[in-house]
């Protein structure tokens, strides 16, 4: 395993394409400076001194020779120059420095002559100048200290600065970065280990918040997730456990005398765990979405009327005009009977209220009972697996507390809301809002009765 792929981390990976990125761009930013800034004020000093000593070898030879002593102290002081016709040790130049190439380049403008610039062999670095002037030469030299601009540590010093300030600025934005990232990398680790109440802070830049807010509620729905599904297993079992223990005792009986009576109950009792059992699976299977159709509202509610109507219920139907939407029939079909199975249930098969109508941009259906209703503090409840507020399960009541439970789940599918009011006369309000989605396409319409 390589360097690379033992580092693969996003941590890794963006602290190096970022820290490129900005070398990549002092790089750049250095050869430009030194092309238009630093190269060009290099040859503009060079030129400058080049054409000085030019015209100090000339005057040089034009002093009277006592006046060339205060000339020479002149020169040294405010020019850091000397000047002389003596012989000097020297001899050429080992290292290479970037301003002595464009000084020779300059005297060659300035004089007409190749002359090559060499260095002092005793005390301080200095470079000398032998400018022939007539059948004489004269020596002009000037300290290492005295060169003009130095590209070399201004690229050198801004290159250090640079890297400096890359690095750090780098490993502080990339932390910034993956430090949320982190933390919601450990939360799904406690998560995955069974700490389903693990929580992480909605802070930080609105994508991160975003990403933690989508996080806490996958958290609350898995946990939500796993107790519906203890709840399911508990009331299943305890439903159960009364109808078989009934038959258990009605075998035992039924041996001892051919009694019609326990026979039907037998059956009564298969039927009810029949139906107890089905209402769980769809429960179960509630999370399946099918494809959407354009259907008329009125025709759909009309059959299930129709159907309650044949089996001896009396359904009050207000027949409005609700138009024509996509929406997904079966789980409709399913919301309505629960809800009607529910009303005529605990309303003692008392006549129910139904009305559809349409307002804005969402259809709202309405249905309305005459049981005892629901206490305000139960209607949340009620929504739950399971839940019943009569405890005892009354098997003169029926139900198994899924019919509500299962049109919440539907509901929340399919983004419809189901909202339960209670009456001041009494019994209960149920209120449904489906959005309503009009552009569909024409090949649908030939489904509508599907």
């Amino acid at each position: 395993m390589n360097f690379f792929q033992r580092h693969n981390t996003i941590y890794f990976n963006t602290s190096l394409t970022l820290a490129l990125g900005l070398l990549s761009f002092t790089l750049i930013s250095l050869l430009l400076v030194f092309h238009f800034i630093l190269s060009p004020m290099a040859n503009r000093a060079a030129d400058d001194l080049g054409g000085l000593m030019h015209i100090l070898s000339k005057s040089w030879f034009s002093l009277a020779d006592n006046k060339k002593a205060a000339f020479q102290l002149h020169l040294r002081e405010q020019h850091h120059l000397f000047i002389t016709e003596e012989d000097i040790p020297i001899t050429d130049i080992v290292v290479s420095y970037p301003f002595i190439p464009r000084l020779e380049k300059a005297l060659h403008h300035h004089t007409g002559q190749s002359i090559s610039i060499k260095q002092g062999v005793d005390g301080e670095l200095c470079f000398w100048v032998v400018i022939p002037q007539a059948e004489q030469q004269v020596k002009i030299g000037f300290l290492h200290s005295r060169l003009g601009p130095h590209p070399s540590k201004a690229i050198a010093g801004i290159l250090t600065a640079g890297c400096l300030l890359i690095l750090i600025t780098t490993l502080l934005l990339v932390r910034r970065i993956t430090q949320p990232i982190t933390t919601l990398s450990k939360a799904v680790n406690l998560l995955s280990s069974g700490k389903l109440t693990t929580q992480v802070p909605e802070t930080g830049a609105k994508e991160l918040v975003m990403l933690a807010r989508s996080f806490n509620q996958m958290t609350r729905e898995i946990t939500q997730l796993i107790s519906n599904r203890s709840i399911l297993f508990g009331g299943i079992s305890h439903d159960l456990r009364t109808p078989i223990t009934r038959m258990q005792i009605a075998l035992e009986l039924i041996e001892d005398c051919n009694d019609s009576s326990l026979i039907s109950g037998m059956r009564n009792d298969l039927n009810e765990m029949e139906s107890l059992i089905k209402q769980a699976l769809e429960l179960i299977k509630g999370m399946d979405k099918h494809h959407a159709i354009n259907v008329k509202i009125n025709n759909v509610i009309d059959e299930i009327v129709s159907n309650y109507q044949r089996q001896g219920h009396i359904i009050h139907w207000k027949n409005q005009e609700c138009d024509s939407c996509i929406i997904e029939v079966n789980a409709l079909r399913r919301v309505l009977c629960n809800l009607l199975d529910n009303a005529f249930r605990y309303s003692e098969q008392k006549p129910v209220k139904l009305s559809c109508k349409k307002a804005k941009n969402k259809l709202i259906i309405k249905l309305l009972d005459q049981g005892s209703g629901i206490p305000a503090d139960k209607l949340e409840a009620v929504l739950q697996p399971f839940y019943r507020l009569d405890n005892s399960r009354n098997k003169k009541i029926g139900g198994s507390g899924l019919g509500l439970a299962i049109v919440q789940q539907l509901c929340d599918i399919h983004h419809w809301k189901i909202k339960l009011l209670p009456i001041e006369q009494g019994g209960l309000e149920v209120r449904l809002e489906i959005p309503v989605i009009t552009n569909y396409c024409k090949d649908n319409t030939s489904n509508s009765n599907d």
